[in-house]
């Protein structure tokens, strides 16, 4: 068995302006007065969470998004308790204005990383700069050739409204293409897609996702949160709504009994990680900041994970 995860970390900035971002608020002297003991801080609380993902040992392969740079990755994998776990990186800066990206580390022992690249998502509906798609191809103990897609579309901000939507129904025509691209090469591949897609499982643009290729019976993927979300569960708090913004997505191919496959996902919610962030609002994922209040938590997203398992 080997465990795959993603997780939004919520602003991973180191403590150094660069010119190229607007990082400004992620200084000493900035609006969140992000010192380096904070840094410190928060890169031991987010290997915490990561190790315990993993029953203390980690998942073989974690997603993650906002991360500022590749130089937060290395300080996070091998200046904590993670050293041990041998963590490779993959990375790539994306052109989002706040330098937030999307990136992979993964267990050496049991992932092999073959290619990778970072994929532009356009967004024709306006000048906005998203984050790219992270594209990785892998094997898991030498014969289980997977890809695995870590997403992190436009977000709410102001509302979901019309131009909102259209920019993630935008990343998710990308995400499309990517597979199509796949497929058309490795009609067998197994393709896992997750991250924070910034719209649940019943929104159009993962249901586009999950529709069936043309002419065929065959979903693109099966959303591994559905039943999560139907039960009322999510991976993001906010006031007293809870969301599933956070999705792991497997293609057909995982199901048709050959190789590796995945049953389902979980929400890993930790008593230690969940608090109050807010006054009067229900307890939820504990964050760094809430607002520009300092609380010295671990995220506000749960991170979301699921277990791949071998056929014998």
């Amino acid at each position: 068995m080997a465990r795959i995860a993603f997780w939004n970390t919520e602003n991973l900035f180191d403590t150094i302006n660069d010119p190229k971002i607007d990082d400004e608020e992620f200084l000493p002297n900035g609006k969140m007065k992000w010192t380096s003991d904070r840094y410190t801080i928060k890169i031991n609380n987010l290997a915490k969470v990561i190790l315990a993902i993993g029953d203390g040992k980690g998942p073989d392969i974690l997603g993650m998004s906002e991360i500022e740079n590749q130089g937060v990755l290395v300080d996070l994998t091998t200046k904590t308790d993670l050293k041990s776990q041998n963590y490779g990186i993959v990375h790539y800066d994306s052109p989002d204005k706040r330098g937030i990206d999307v990136a992979l580390i993964y267990k050496k022992k049991t992932f092999k990383v073959l290619e990778s690249k970072a994929v532009f998502v356009a967004m024709p509906v306006d000048t906005i700069l998203t984050r790219d798609i992270l594209v990785v191809k892998g094997v898991f103990g030498k014969k289980d050739t997977m890809y695995v897609l870590v997403n992190h579309w436009p977000s709410r901000r102001g509302g979901n409204d019309q131009a909102s939507e259209e920019r993630r129904l935008f990343a998710a025509n990308k995400l499309h293409f990517i597979e199509d691209s796949i497929l058309k090469l490795f009609p067998n591949a197994k393709i896992v897609a997750m991250g924070d897609f910034n719209d649940e499982p019943f929104d159009k643009s993962i249901m586009s996702l999950k529709s069936n290729f043309a002419n065929s019976t065959q979903a693109r993927f099966v959303d591994l949160m559905d039943s999560l979300k139907t039960a009322g569960d999510g991976s993001y708090h906010y006031k007293k709504d809870v969301n599933m913004l956070d999705n792991i997505l497997v293609n057909g191919n995982f199901q048709n009994k050959k190789g590796i496959y995945i049953v389902n996902a979980h929400i890993f919610k930790a008593d230690w990680a969940i608090g109050e962030n807010y006054k009067n609002d229900p307890p939820g994922p504990l964050h760094t900041y809430a607002g520009s209040r300092y609380i010295g938590g671990y995220s506000d997203h749960f991170p979301v994970y699921a277990d791949i398992y071998k056929m014998k």
